[in-house]
């Protein structure tokens, strides 16, 4: 006959063994995590926007590019190229996430909170404005006066 105690010493021992490498996977995961740097641009490459672990921006940074755009349009590129990396967060996080810990229901929690935060850009559906004209501008495109 078996000792019902050796069996429950094996339970426990199991138990204890599982959870050390569960506990190992998650730290795994964690430092990788830590590890992430995405990096999108905007306004044809004039302005790029650096997030880290949670999605946060750690860089911005411009070409002398922007000396050509309005202020607006540099607001714009800045929250465009932000929205663009922080969009590649919830891919790469799933990519970890999968490699470490697997399709666990906290490893998928953990994700779909990522995709909640950071969804994929609206594609802009607005058309594109015409060019503003400045006072005195007759759109003849010279600088030479009818008046001569």
């Amino acid at each position: 006959m078996t000792d019902p105690l050796a069996n429950v010493q094996r339970l426990v021992d199991d138990w204890e063994r599982n959870a050390e490498e569960k506990a190992a996977r998650y730290e795994s995961m964690r430092q990788e995590v830590e590890q992430i740097s995405i990096t999108a641009s905007a306004a044809g490459g004039a302005v790029s926007v650096t997030v880290g672990p949670n999605g946060i921006p750690s860089a911005v940074t411009m070409t002398e590019a922007v000396g050509r755009l309005r202020p607006e349009q540099i607001a714009a590129a800045v929250m465009e190229a932000m929205a663009k990396a922080q969009a590649g967060y919830p891919a790469e996080l799933a990519r970890i996430v999968g490699e470490t810990v697997g399709q666990t229901p906290s490893g998928q929690h953990i994700v779909a909170v990522a995709e909640r935060n950071f969804p994929q850009p609206e594609p802009d559906t607005r058309p594109a404005a015409p060019p503003r004209r400045r006072p005195g501008d007759d759109g003849d495109f010279t600088d030479d006066s009818y008046l001569r």
